[in-house]
């Protein structure tokens, strides 16, 4: 008989706003039953973040709205703003945690959340975490975080997320390398990759899905990639491919994230960038494309990651090529992997001439094998077996 996690105080600590892209956090906290009652509490932006990218202005201000529903049972919440170099100074951020649990303490009182489970995604959080008083306490690790790069300080961010994995009730984590690297840190650890909202993206295999017109105009065929373009995704191979194929069209959707230079792309004329699309439009987006780009760069932080697109573009039923990289060494029958650029040319040529039914089928199993549904199940189910 399955047992379900009902009538729980759940307090997320998430490392990304509840809006507009959907991770792996959203799509857990939303399939949790709704008998439990749920405090998304979305990052705070530091004193400095909004006047490095303008459309944080907002953040400054929106903690004083309070929690704000969502659905029947989550209620989101953006803290206050909080100091600058909270990942390179470790007083720097006991300060900001402590100032932090000021405020997500008062708001889980207002919404009478005591005794909750608290479930974090940020390795920095366990002085908040600790301070409201968990009866459980979950860390969901989706990455290597020492391995980001801007203002990091990797010594720092690892020794905070050791005292975290030694504290913490239950652990996930997404990959082998991040499983590997944490397992004799913490007492309670579980691998489990990221999935899909397969039932929504297998509709770009349906036939009333309409391709937008902007993909339909471009001359085929289309390679196409989805995801925020940040430094992790290795431009000098789109790049090499367009160049070698111009005949080729190669759709980015996509926010082109912070900071990051995508000049020498946009030089290409048979490279074109469309932004940030719905979760709904996705589909249609996928439907358009003969095959997607699965391009990281190689480094330790892909080493050590679960590419959320990777399991949406399976669902889609569209043929897709992958870098090799642990997080999908598992599909290698399914998809095309390669081991450097021109592997990868040579694994986009096998996808576009060698697509049958077939093979489309053995990708929509795949992906329905890794569900969003059956990973909370999973979730849900070692929550309840560590509350015995």
């Amino acid at each position: 008989m399955k047992r379900e996690l009902a009538g729980e105080k759940i307090i997320c600590i998430s490392s990304v706003d509840w809006d507009p892209i959907w991770t792996r956090k959203q799509q857990v906290m939303s399939r949790l039953p709704a008998g439990n009652k749920i405090l998304y509490v979305e990052p705070p932006v530091t004193l400095l973040s909004a006047f490095k990218d303008r459309s944080l202005w907002f953040k400054w201000w929106l903690w004083l709205k309070g929690p704000r529903k969502k659905t029947e049972n989550i209620y989101l919440y953006s803290p206050p703003v909080v100091l600058p170099f909270g990942n390179v100074y470790r007083w720097v951020n006991r300060l900001n945690q402590r100032w932090l649990l000021l405020f997500v303490k008062k708001i889980a009182r207002r919404l009478g959340m005591n005794d909750p489970i608290v479930w974090t995604y940020l390795p920095n959080s366990l002085s908040l975490a600790e301070g409201l008083g968990p009866k459980l306490l979950i860390y969901d690790c989706v990455d290597e975080h020492s391995e980001y790069t801007g203002l990091i300080n990797k010594e720092a961010m690892l020794d905070m997320e050791r005292n975290l994995l030694a504290r913490c009730d239950l652990v996930f984590v997404t990959a082998p390398g991040l499983y590997d690297s944490k397992k004799n840190l913490t007492r309670n650890i579980y691998l489990l990759p990221n999935a899909a909202d397969v039932e929504h993206f297998a509709r770009a295999s349906l036939p009333e899905t309409m391709v937008p017109e902007e993909i339909k105009r471009l001359p085929r065929p289309v390679l196409g990639f989805v995801g925020v373009i940040h430094d992790w995704i290795d431009q000098d191979l789109i790049a090499y491919l367009a160049e070698k194929r111009p005949d080729w069209s190669v759709a980015m959707i996509g926010p082109v994230g912070a900071g990051i230079n995508v000049d020498r792309l946009k030089t290409l004329p048979n490279v074109h960038f469309f932004g940030r699309k719905t979760k709904e439009e996705m589909p249609g987006y996928l439907k358009g494309f003969d095959v997607c780009l699965n391009s990281f760069r190689k480094n330790e932080l892909t080493e050590r990651v679960s590419p959320l697109k990777f399991y949406e573009y399976l669902a889609s039923g569209r043929p897709v090529v992958s870098v090799e990289m642990p997080g999908v060494m598992e599909f290698a029958g399914v998809i095309e992997l390669a081991g450097d650029y021109e592997g990868f040319y040579q694994g986009v040529e096998r996808a576009l001439t060698g697509e049958t039914p077939e093979r489309q089928k053995l990708r929509l199993q795949a992906a329905a094998r890794n569900s969003w549904d059956s990973r909370v199940e999973y979730m849900t189910d070692k929550i309840m077996q560590t509350m015995e």
